[in-house]
């Protein structure tokens, strides 16, 4: 089974194009759902929450959003959070991709805006990086009523096509397994975007070779 690893800075339209791969028949694993999902009342991950945030942040056996907010104002403490909730984001991840493995299916895409950082590529067998034209993305997040400045303080915070390129070669280095890297560019229409995923979905076009970074 073919298993893509999906990522890209805000607005940049990567769930589109996640949307667009399970058109050709890939199952798609959205990490902001998996989140979601072990929210809902993940023993291991409620203990774990519970011993470095404090009990208020689980309710019966559910993880309280509004105060695991209070987290992202604090750099050491997000740190502490995403050390966290990553392992078991990937534990979960791996259960469903068995399960998709056993069905048969032909292919998953993993989707996740830090997918490279959190170490999540490694059971990937390619990457596509979704970009947009800078200009795209702040229209877009103008649609969503995000106002400029907040805008570009998201897209600074985030990691870039290069070092996420960089990361993914280097990984790939060290578990011995040459795997390519595929560009999306989503700044133009539905139909020169659809037209990219065909194209990469065949695997016609290996914009990045997996010994290099652009």
């Amino acid at each position: 089974m073919r298993v893509i690893g999906l990522t890209g800075r805000i607005g940049t339209g990567k769930s589109t194009i996640g949307r667009w791969l399970q058109e050709h028949g890939a199952d798609l694993l959205d990490s902001d759902a998996l989140v979601r999902e072990l929210y809902e009342g993940d023993r291991e991950l409620n203990a774990a929450l519970v011993a470095r945030f404090g009990a208020a942040v689980v309710k019966g056996e559910r993880v309280d959003k509004a105060v695991l907010r209070t987290v992202f104002q604090d750099p050491a403490a997000l740190a502490d959070l995403e050390r966290i909730v990553h392992p078991a984001v990937q534990r979960l991840r791996d259960q469903k991709l068995t399960a998709i493995r056993a069905a048969g299916r032909p292919a998953a895409a993993v989707e996740a805006i830090k997918l490279v950082e959190s170490g999540g590529s490694e059971v990937c067998d390619e990457l596509w990086i979704v970009v947009a034209a800078e200009r795209v993305q702040l229209a877009r997040l103008k649609q969503r009523g995000v106002d400029e400045d907040e805008a570009r303080r998201r897209m600074a915070a985030q990691g870039t096509a290069g070092s996420w390129s960089e990361q993914f070669v280097a990984e790939s280095v060290r578990i011995g397994r040459p795997r390519p890297i595929l560009i999306v560019d989503n700044s133009g229409t539905e139909a020169q975007g659809k037209a990219q995923v065909v194209r990469l979905w065949n695997g016609v076009s290996r914009l990045v070779p997996s010994d290099g970074v652009p």
